[in-house]
This record gives C-alpha cells, sequence and structure tokens, in this order.
C-alpha cells in the first residue's frame, strides 16, 4: 500500500492499514506514520468511536516495534496533553500493560500519584485539558488493571479532596465515574462499598453525597422541560431573537424539539402559515426547524419548500431538505434526483430520497457520492439508514467508497452492515474488518466469518 493511501487509512481506523504492515516485505516505511498517529489525536468523535488506541497497538505490534514505541508514549503520557489525545494515549498503554509491560503500568501509577499531589489544584482550560477528567482515566485503567482495590483508593482519595473543598466537585471526577465503576464491577458490589463506608469514613460519606446531588440535579433538569407546550407565536418570537446570534440553528433547536413534541396539529399548520409568510430566510428556516426532525411532516403544500432547498440561505436550504426528507410524494422525488445529476445541491440532496427511493436511483447516488474522496458525515449516516433499510447490489460502489473515505469509524459500523444486507459485503472487507478501530465493526465481522 503506498505510504500516502497507509496515512489515509490508519487515520481513518480502517482495517487495511494494519493489514498492509503484516503483508509487507518493508514494514519498517510505515513506521514514522504510525509514530505520528499515536503522538497525535486522530479520533473523529470519540464519545462514540471510542479512541483508535487499541488500533494503533495493534498497528504497532504488527511492525514489531513495541519496545521502540513505549518509551516515546509513556513520556508523551505523562506530559500534559489535551483530554482527547490524553484518552488515545491511555488506551494504548493499557494494551502495553495488559501484555506484562511494567513501564506502561507504572506510568499509570505516576501519573495518579501527580494528581492526587495536586490537591484538587486540577487545571480545566481552554486547552482542552481537564486534569479531573484525566484523573478519572488513569482510575479507568488502574481498575482494568488491578480491579477493584483501585476503585477503592480513588474513592477515599477523592473523598478526601470533597470533604475539605465540597463546592470544588466538579474538578475532582467526571460524569462517567459512577456508571463506569458500575459497569466495571457491578451496581450491587460497588453500591455495597458506598453503604458500608458511608457512615465510617467522611470521604466516602463526602463522595457519595456529592454524586447523589449531582445525580438529582441532572434528572431535575432532564424532567419537564422538553414536554412543556410552546406556541408557534412564542416560537415565531424566540426565532427573530436566534436570528441576531452568530449561529441560529443552535439557539433554536431545543425549541424546535419542544414544539415537535408537544403541538397539536393547529398550532403545526399554524407555524406552516407563518413561516410561509416569513421573509427573513433565518427565521424562515427557524420556524422550519421542527418540521426537519422526523417527527412532525410539513402539513401544507410542499411546492414553496422545494423552493427553499435551492436558496443561497445555508440554513434554510438545509433545512427544507431535511423537512422534505420526511415525506413521501413523487415530486420530491424527482426533484432530488434532478439535483443530484445537476450538482444543484450536491450531496446535501440525498436526504430527500429518504422515503422516496427508487432502485434506479442508484446511479445518481453513485455519481454524486464518489465524485469527491471527501465524504461529509451526514452522508455517511444517510447511506447506512437508506441501504439498511433497501436491499440493492448496485449500491456497492457507494458504500465501498464512503467505507474507504468515510471518517467515523461507528458510522463505518453501519456500512459494512449496510453492505452485508445489500449481499456486497467481500471477504477482503471483512478480513480488513477484523482489524478496525471500532469494537463492534471486529465483533461482526469475526462472527460472519466464522459463519462462512
Amino acid at each position: 500500500m503506498p505510504i500516502s493511501a497507509f496515512r489515509r487509512a490508519l487515520r481513518r481506523g480502517i482495517g487495511s492499514a494494519v493489514v498492509a504492515i503484516e503483508k509487507s516485505g518493508n514494514r519498517a516505511q510505515y513506521s514514522d506514520a504510525v509514530r505520528w498517529c499515536c503522538l497525535h489525536d486522530i479520533s473523529y468523535d470519540w464519545q462514540s468511536e471510542g479512541t483508535k488506541g487499541r488500533y494503533l497497538y495493534a498497528a504497532i505490534a504488527a511492525l514489531g516495534e513495541k519496545e521502540a514505541f513505549e518509551k516515546t508514549i509513556i513520556e508523551k503520557y505523562l506530559s500534559k496533553c489535551a483530554d482527547r489525545l490524553f484518552c488515545q494515549l491511555g488506551d494504548i498503554l493499557v494494551c502495553y500493560a495488559m501484555d506484562g509491560s511494567l513501564p506502561a503500568k507504572d506510568a499509570f501509577y505516576r501519573k495518579y500519584a501527580y494528581f492526587a499531589a495536586k490537591n484538587g489544584r486540577f487545571t480545566k482550560g481552554p486547552s482542552c485539558c481537564d486534569e479531573g477528567f484525566q484523573w478519572d482515566e488513569v482510575v479507568y485503567h488502574l481498575a482494568c488493571l488491578d480491579g477493584f482495590p483501585a476503585f477503592k483508593r480513588y474513592c477515599f482519595d477523592a473523598g478526601a479532596l470533597l470533604h475539605k473543598n465540597p463546592r470544588g466537585r466538579r474538578s475532582f471526577y467526571s460524569d462517567w465515574f459512577a456508571a463506569r465503576a458500575h459497569n466495571q464491577f457491578g451496581q450491587k458490589r460497588v453500591d455495597a462499598f458506598l453503604d458500608k463506608m458511608y457512615e465510617k469514613s467522611l470521604p466516602i460519606k463526602s463522595l457519595v453525597d456529592a454524586l447523589r446531588e449531582d445525580a438529582s440535579a441532572q434528572a431535575e433538569s432532564r424532567t419537564g422541560f422538553d414536554h412543556e407546550p410552546l406556541s408557534a407565536v412564542h416560537l415565531h418570537e424566540r426565532a427573530h431573537e436566534a436570528s441576531k446570534a452568530e449561529h441560529p440553528r443552535a439557539k433554536m433547536v431545543r425549541l424546535a424539539y419542544r414544539f415537535a413534541n408537544s403541538a397539536s396539529q393547529e398550532e403545526s399548520v399554524s407555524l406552516a402559515k407563518t413561516l410561509l409568510r416569513e421573509e427573513d430566510l433565518s427565521v424562515k428556516a427557524s420556524l422550519l426547524l421542527p418540521f426537519s426532525l422526523g417527527r412532525n411532516p410539513f402539513p401544507l403544500d410542499i411546492a414553496p419548500l422545494l423552493e427553499c432547498a435551492l436558496s443561497e440561505n445555508a440554513y434554510l436550504a438545509e433545512v427544507s431538505v431535511d423537512a422534505l426528507g420526511g415525506i413521501k410524494d413523487g415530486r420530491i422525488h424527482d426533484f432530488a434526483v434532478d439535483c443530484l445529476r445537476a450538482n444543484a445541491a450536491g450531496l446535501s440532496a440525498l436526504p430527500m430520497l429518504a422515503e422516496n427511493y427508487r432502485k434506479s436511483d442508484d446511479d445518481a447516488i453513485r455519481a454524486a457520492v464518489t465524485e469527491s474522496k471527501r465524504v461529509p458525515h451526514d452522508v455517511q449516516i444517510f447511506l447506512v439508514k437508506l441501504y439498511t433499510r433497501h436491499r440493492s447490489k448496485n449500491a456497492f460502489a457507494s458504500l465501498l467508497h464512503v467505507y474507504r473515505n468515510g471518517d467515523c469509524s461507528f458510522c463505518r459500523h453501519g456500512i459494512v452492515q449496510a453492505m452485508r444486507h445489500c449481499r456486497v459485503l467481500t471477504d477482503e472487507i471483512l478480513e480488513e474488518c477484523l482489524y478496525d478501530s471500532y469494537e463492534d465493526t471486529r465483533t461482526f465481522a469475526g462472527r460472519i466469518l466464522q459463519a462462512r
């Protein structure tokens, strides 16, 4: 595999990069690219797809250079770095530690000691270096390596800080702390320990009280608000306010959900009539937003929305396409295909085929999708939905292009599932998927290959 193609595949977490190393007669040629990726955050959305740490460790192992890489990775991990890179480095080092590396395990102890010695004076700034969150990450890895004693040690240490400074608790642990502990050791065991020590240890009492208070506050913030009725008149007023902001959609999306969840048919019609009369394009887009969420279809004739889909106002065009995507209508199908063939709206026209797809559209979809190596995330999402709902062997070219060039490994898992649904999933891709950066893809491929 050429170095340029190898770099692209490695940064996306595609298994073909690891396969290329294993099959190469000159593995050293890939070393610099692997090292660069190890020391830079290469995740797309690490909260949904995770880091690519374990994947990079597989690449290091395939190179046969584990010792040469380990020292550099430990040095970077012990320095101050951004959260996403910190998580990636930790996931690489835990693989080293699980394979018996004492220096890697010691790196976790040293980082834990560093955070504990700060006595809660943690950095949390614009550099995305949240040291409280990072301490939590270290604890998670130590709990994987040392078991329940690592969890208990952290409870006492973090609880002691909370006892000294109750108001600073958001610096000491992340939102994932309690959930992770329950997942690792079981809720019954974790709660039994905390309950047993609650009256015996002031640090544990402080920690438990903080966790309970945070859980209660989060539960309270989630209930009620999003289901309170919102009138079309009120939404119109808020849309005018939002139009003055730099990103009006961000100001309106929660309100749009409120309206979509609670509006009567009469209110929906009233809103639709209001937006058709509105001359401000940003306000019009905000008023159309509730109809683009896939809950309430636009209740009037769609002809004006077809015009809006070609608007020079990007916000209005995007929301119009999304609204049309939830409606089954031959006019929408013909309009979308014409846009794709004429490149009038580019790839943004694809969602209009969500309810209007025909197998004869595959060529137009392929031409639009494969025109560029850059694959937007929403295109990944759309093709997953389309070709796991409809079966077409002519979808292979589009799916393969997105598989090779899409950035999100979570969506790539969906693309592989769509390939199987369309009966175009090849053994070559399955073999690659055994080394993919996304765990569910590796598991899926292993199960299919075993069945074959």
